[in-house]
């Protein structure tokens, strides 16, 4: 028997035999700690600034945000020529906005928040208060642990805050 045939032979049962009884493969997939905000298109251009104050277990954090323009994808036409051919899509402003306010210590339990919207020139819009549940996020699937709380706020059309489920 050729002696690179018989190695290579050696080399692809073991790596059979070890993909039997390997355990699940977790990627190294992340979720940041957090609330989320999306401004709808209609209302976005009334906001200037956001700030958001997240409360639980008795402390409170202040948070100022940093508004992001929103994009969302949109289909490109496709190239003709037969079964290879390919597809694609771009990212189009919304004319929404986003944010995320980052918190470590954020748990899976109800917080009492209240976003200030603020109008380019500085004044206050409104400041409505909400309790939401951030629910406990597993990137790479709850078998391989690393739960993260996160939560989601919307403010509508007309200016009505709430919880993104």
């Amino acid at each position: 028997m050729n002696r690179t045939f018989a190695v290579a032979a050696l080399l692809a049962a073991t790596a059979l035999v070890a993909g039997c009884d390997s355990p699940i493969e977790c990627g190294g997939a992340a979720a940041r700690k957090g609330i989320s905000l999306d401004i709808d298109p209609a209302y976005s251009p009334k906001v200037g600034s956001a700030r958001m104050t997240t409360c639980w277990n008795g402390s409170c954090t202040d948070t100022a945000l940093e508004l992001y323009p929103s994009t969302a994808a949109r289909p490109m036409p496709c190239a003709t020529g037969g079964p290879d051919s390919a597809c694609g899509a771009r990212m189009e402003p919304t004319g929404g906005k986003n944010s995320f306010a980052d918190l470590p210590t954020l748990v899976s339990e109800p917080v009492d928040v209240t976003l200030r919207l603020i109008d380019p020139a500085g004044a206050e819009l409104a400041a409505p208060r909400l309790v939401i549940t951030p629910k406990t996020l597993y990137p790479s699937g709850p078998e391989c642990g690393g739960g993260t709380p996160q939560g989601g706020l919307l403010v509508s059309p007309d200016g009505v805050l709430s919880e993104r489920l």
